[in-house]
């Protein structure tokens, strides 16, 4: 089995490109944005058509940092809903939070907006909840620092990723979704795989249909070793880094999250 937290990590050789591109396109919020919160509650929140958790594993090494899990939702409101449109979404009471945004799908990047800092945030049954006004497009996505580490060994061939997430508002598509390290594989029946990495990371997601607001989903998607040159990278699908920084209240490490991320490596 090869040493996971060795491996090299080439979506970092994109980080200083995907930066200086996307400074200024993440930056940009409309001026109405602000009346138009004015003009609507938090009563009046739209529910998304579908929702998506992913973790994903950052290898820090490279950038002199810890490595660590960091999270990522999205929400897609429906193709009909009426713009602007007030969402929330909700993450576990203090996560660390990082980009927060609206884009036209979750492949373009050169055009999405962050909404506006410091963001809309409460608490409630242990639970951030972030609000926002969609002005523009309908994607929605979410970034944020996992804590702890959701993987486990089963043995050196095997690997298990679990995956958990109760939406605040009723939604009638759920997918929690996992990442690989390159020559794992999960061929359970009902995954859907949802692209690969530079590197060969495989994702895969499970669907839940009917999920109730306050529902805790949770699985596990299994994953087993296959070796690094059975499986190749797609050509159709990259990453791309559109997350800037967070800065840690007690240092200086800098996090750097994926918009579209695959994990490096996760920790053995």
């Amino acid at each position: 089995m090869p040493n996971l937290r060795n491996r090299p990590s080439l979506w970092l050789a994109v980080l200083m490109l995907c930066l200086s591109s996307l400074a200024t396109g993440v930056s940009l919020a409309s001026a109405a944005e602000g009346s138009v919160a004015q003009q609507l509650t938090l009563e009046e929140a739209t529910p998304f058509h579908s929702l998506g958790y992913q973790l994903i594993y950052v290898d820090g090494e490279a950038l002199g940092i810890d490595s660590f899990w960091a999270g990522m939702i999205t929400g897609e409101l429906h193709e009909s809903t009426p713009l602007p449109a007030l969402i929330e979404i909700g993450i576990p009471e203090g996560t660390l939070a990082g980009w927060f945004g609206q884009m036209p799908n979750r492949e373009s990047f050169d055009s999405a907006i962050q909404f506006p800092e410091p963001y809309q945030v409460r608490t409630e049954n242990g639970m951030d909840i972030y609000s926002a006004i969609m002005t523009d497009y309908r994607h929605m996505q979410l970034e944020f620092r996992y804590e702890g580490d959701p993987s486990s060994a089963g043995s050196d061939e095997t690997m298990s990723i679990n995956l958990s997430y109760a939406p605040i508002h009723d939604v009638p598509e759920l997918l929690l979704t996992a990442a690989f390290p390159a020559g794992y594989v999960a061929t359970e029946d009902d995954l859907i795989f949802r692209g690969a990495g530079p590197n060969s990371e495989q994702t895969y997601a499970r669907v839940f249909e009917n999920v109730s607001a306050g529902q805790t989903i949770s699985t596990t998607i299994d994953g087993f070793y296959v070796g690094e040159g059975a499986v190749e990278s797609t050509t159709d699908i990259t990453t791309v880094i559109i997350i800037a920084a967070i800065a840690v209240a007690m240092g200086a490490a800098i996090y750097f999250f994926l918009a579209r991320g695959k994990p490096s490596a996760p920790k053995q």
